[in-house]
């Protein structure tokens, strides 16, 4: 009898969280145009997890001819993305460039609140490196 009585209430636990977990599906359509450009045209090339930060770097080109060559080439930015790693992380999205060309050279790390980056950039023969330092409230380009 107890075995009956304990299934029932374990049956009935069951079926009242699954009515009651869900809510109605919502549909939405985003009207940040940005935020489309960005989601429909951008690609993660790299990526970083330490104890405190989190640091993906995502590659958007600037559209057909942005380089500034006759033969279309596009030049591309980079949007870093900084989270904290906790539950309520500090979070912040920066952009740089354009870049044509851009290749990641070295990742870094002064300590576990900063992060620096070499990308390599330029034409083939004539190729340019700069150093960015990120830390969740700003990047800068290291002198």
């Amino acid at each position: 009898m107890r075995i009956i009585l304990t299934l029932t209430m374990i049956l009935t636990m069951c079926f009242t969280q699954i009515s009651f977990g869900q809510d109605e599906l919502k549909i939405e359509k985003i009207d940040n145009t940005q935020l489309i450009k960005i989601l429909n045209n951008s690609q993660l090339i790299e990526a970083s997890k330490d104890n405190f930060l989190s640091v993906k770097l995502f590659i958007i080109d600037n559209g057909t001819g942005s380089a500034g060559f006759p033969n279309s080439e596009v030049s591309y930015n980079l949007l870093i993305a900084v989270s904290e790693i906790d539950e309520k992380p500090d979070q912040n999205l920066f952009e740089i460039g354009p870049f044509y060309n851009p290749k990641i050279v070295e990742w870094t790390s002064e300590d576990e609140k900063k992060i620096e980056i070499e990308i390599e950039y330029g034409i083939y023969k004539n190729r340019k490196t700069v150093k960015l330092k990120i830390n969740i409230n700003e990047l800068e380009i290291k002198k």
